[in-house]
């Protein structure tokens, strides 16, 4: 499963895989939303469209915020073994 994780200001946005082709969007401990590509979750943050209305008010404000996920940061999970 994959993970990939982005730092902002007003805390860390996570696209967690769950099961094959769905993935939930987190912002600290908080559900967000399910889709069916990380790269549709990348989107949303990038586009504020999130339903987390403190970072969405941000819209206009905060530039060059990537819109896919070659900025965001894959977290390995380790198999147990």
């Amino acid at each position: 499963m994959h993970i990939y994780t982005y730092n902002t200001d007003i805390g860390t946005f996570e696209i967690r895989e769950v099961q094959h082709k769905m993935y939930e969007l987190w912002i600290d401990e908080e559900l967000l939303g399910d889709y069916e590509s990380a790269e549709f979750a990348a989107q949303d943050v990038a586009n504020f469209d999130t339903g987390y209305i403190e970072w969405d008010e941000y819209e206009n404000e905060i530039e060059n915020f990537p819109a896919d996920l070659s900025k965001w940061k894959e977290v390995k999970e380790e198999s147990p073994e």
